[in-house]
């Protein structure tokens, strides 16, 4: 049984479907994440602390990480 509690679907990208990079397999589960960085303050502001989402792959946990426009 998997750890994630989401059942597996494809994704589309930019209209491209998405392979997982790793593996190349088609089915992911979905979450949001945030992205915390302990050197915010040397980065561009803009960037830090931003609302992300990842892929992760149904078959080999690869996380695909995407920032949110």
């Amino acid at each position: 049984m998997s750890v994630l509690k989401t059942e597996p679907v494809a994704a589309e990208i930019d209209g491209q479907q998405l392979k997982c990079l790793m593996c190349h397999h088609e089915a992911f589960h979905k979450r949001r994440s945030h992205i915390d960085v302990a050197l915010s303050s040397a980065m561009n502001p803009d960037w830090a602390d931003r609302q992300t989402y990842c892929l992760v792959c149904d078959h080999c946990g690869f996380i695909h990480w995407f920032m949110s426009k």
